[in-house]
C-alpha cells in the first residue's frame, strides 16, 4: 500500500491542496460601517447609526471596528422637521375664561331707563310684557325669558319677575326706589313709557298699602300723586291713563292684582338689585 501512495503523481497532491483552500471560511468585508475579519470573527463597539468611523486591524488575523455613531433627537418632531412642543409646563393653548358677563338688572340685558349703571347701579327700567296677572307674583314663570329684546317679548307665560335678571326683583315700593338712588323720577327720560313697581294705594292716588292702581316712574300715566316721591305716575282706574298693551283687569279697585301687559311697547317694570 505504501508503494501505491508513493507512486501517485504530484498533480494529485496539488488538487487536494486546492480543494482545501476553497473550503476555508469566506472573509467578511466592510460595508457602511460593518466590520470585517480575516479569521472569521468580528466585534463591534459603539452604536451603529447613520455613519460609523472605524479602523480595520489585520495584524493578528482579526478585524475590529471602533468608534461612535449615533443620532438622537430632542423634543418631538412635528412633521415639519422641527422639534419642540407648543406649550411649556402649566401653559395652555386656550385662553382662560374671564367669567360670566355681569347682569345689568334686565333679563334681556338692556335697560330702557336709568341706563347709566355707574349712577344707578341698583335700579333698572326694563321693558317687556307679561301674562301672569298682577304685580306680586314674586317668582319668575318663564325662566327670565321676558323683556322686549328677550325670547318672549309679549310675555307669554311670564310674570313681572321675568323682566328682571338673576339677582334682581321688581322694586317693592317707593321706599326701595328711593334707596336705590332715585330722588325724583321727573328728572329722568323714559321714552313715552311707564315702568311699574309693587307700590299701590287704597285710592285717591295716594301711595299706601292696598292694591288700587299701579304706581311707578315714567312720562305717561296719571301724574297728580300724593305722598309718592320719588314715583311720579300711576295707572288710573282700569289703566285708563296708560295705552295698550297695558290691561288692568276687571276691577277699578284691584288693578295691582290683575294687571297684565301683552306686548313690549310702552314700558314694563322697575327692577331693584336684591
Amino acid at each position: 500500500m505504501a508503494g501505491v501512495m508513493r507512486s501517485r503523481p504530484a498533480s494529485f497532491l496539488a488538487s487536494v491542496l486546492l480543494l482545501l483552500a476553497c473550503n476555508e471560511p469566506a472573509k467578511e468585508v466592510s460595508h457602511g460601517g460593518e466590520t470585517g475579519s480575516t479569521s472569521g470573527s468580528s466585534s463591534s463597539s459603539g452604536t451603529p447609526a447613520e455613519s460609523t468611523t472605524g479602523s480595520l486591524d489585520t495584524t493578528a488575523g482579526t478585524g475590529s471596528a471602533t468608534g461612535s455613531g449615533s443620532s438622537s433627537t430632542s423634543g418631538v418632531l412635528d412633521g415639519t422637521g422641527t422639534s419642540g412642543s407648543s406649550s411649556g409646563p402649566g401653559e395652555s393653548s386656550s385662553s382662560e375664561s374671564t367669567g360670566p358677563v355681569p347682569v345689568n338688572g334686565c333679563a334681556d340685558g338692556e335697560r330702557e331707563a336709568f341706563v347709566d349703571e355707574v349712577a344707578y347701579p341698583d335700579i333698572a327700567a326694563c321693558a317687556g310684557g307679561w301674562m301672569v296677572p298682577g304685580m306680586y307674583a314674586n317668582v319668575p314663570a318663564c325662566g327670565r325669558a321676558g323683556g322686549d329684546d328677550g325670547p318672549l317679548p309679549a310675555g307669554a307665560g311670564c310674570s313681572v319677575e321675568d323682566l328682571c335678571s338673576e339677582g334682581w326683583h321688581v322694586c317693592a315700593d317707593r321706599f326701595e326706589v328711593m334707596a336705590a338712588g332715585v330722588a325724583n323720577c321727573n328728572t329722568e327720560t323714559f321714552g313715552n313709557a311707564f315702568f311699574a313697581t309693587g307700590q299701590s294705594s287704597m285710592g285717591g292716588h295716594t301711595c299706601s298699602a292696598g292694591v288700587d292702581d299701579v304706581f311707578g316712574c315714567g312720562d305717561i300715566g296719571w301724574d297728580m300723586l300724593n305722598g309718592c316721591a320719588p314715583l311720579n305716575r300711576d295707572s288710573q282706574n282700569l289703566c285708563n291713563a296708560l295705552p295698550a298693551p297695558w290691561d288692568c283687569g276687571p276691577s277699578s279697585l284691584l288693578e295691582a292684582d290683575f294687571v297684565v301687559k301683552g306686548g313690549p311697547e310702552s314700558g314694563g317694570v322697575l327692577c331693584c338689585r336684591n
